[in-house]
């Protein structure tokens, strides 16, 4: 799949914008309760973007964007709930498992590239989103997840190579993954609710039908 890097991005954050706006935030599950400060985190990160620093890990050169770093954190603080740290640790677990799994399989592709799934570029972070849905059914949790997970993914990957390796978290390529992994784990949530739904009606009908008749 050739395509050029940030062009899914756009197109996934267009859709995604457009559901928000016109009252189907819950499919996207990233709801709009604040739009102020929503647009001022928003900006802010995408002003920071630009700003790149690099690091060295061993032969690993890491490049990290101060916009997805502090979009990172953003999402990470934003957790609400009655054991909020404790959720916390929980979603940095999950993400160290999904981005363990998902740098594998990238590391898999690039040895030998010919048993694939779908893609070589789309197997990995469906994966992960396939996992995101299966620790948590909430957009806001998921995508939180795949931020963390796409930065161990690109660690892993970059950790497994034998030569000199430079990672990006944060590059246009790094987020057109992970918006394919969100998309993955909100269809897969959406289509487990849906099922879910279904099963229920279906079992409410004989108890309607019951309750609904009366005897003479």
């Amino acid at each position: 799949m050739l395509v050029n890097a940030g062009y899914i991005s756009i197109w996934i954050m267009l859709m995604a914008f457009i559901l928000m706006t016109t009252g189907w935030s819950d499919f996207v599950g990233l709801p709009m309760k604040n739009k102020k400060w929503f647009i001022i985190a928003l900006s802010v990160c995408v002003t920071l973007q630009p700003i790149q620093e690099t690091f060295h890990l061993g032969n690993v050169q890491i490049h990290l964007y101060a916009g997805t770093i502090l979009l990172m954190l953003i999402a990470l603080l934003a957790m609400r709930g009655p054991l909020v740290w404790d959720s916390r640790g929980y979603l940095l677990v999950c993400a160290l498992l999904a981005g363990m799994i998902w740098g594998s399989v990238r590391k898999m592709y690039s040895v030998d590239p010919v048993f694939f799934w779908l893609d070589p570029l789309l197997d990995g972070p469906i994966v992960a989103g396939v996992l995101a849905s299966a620790f948590s059914s909430k957009g806001q949790h998921q995508f939180t997840v795949l931020l963390f997970a796409g930065a161990t993914a690109e660690l892993v990957h970059a950790l497994l190579q034998r030569n000199i390796y430079e990672a990006a978290i944060g590059s246009l390529q790094w987020w057109d993954s992970v918006w394919i992994a969100f998309t993955a784990s909100r269809v897969v949530s959406l289509v487990f609710l849906a099922a879910r739904a279904g099963v229920v009606r279906f079992i409410a009908i004989p108890w309607r039908n019951k309750g609904g008749s009366s005897s003479e």
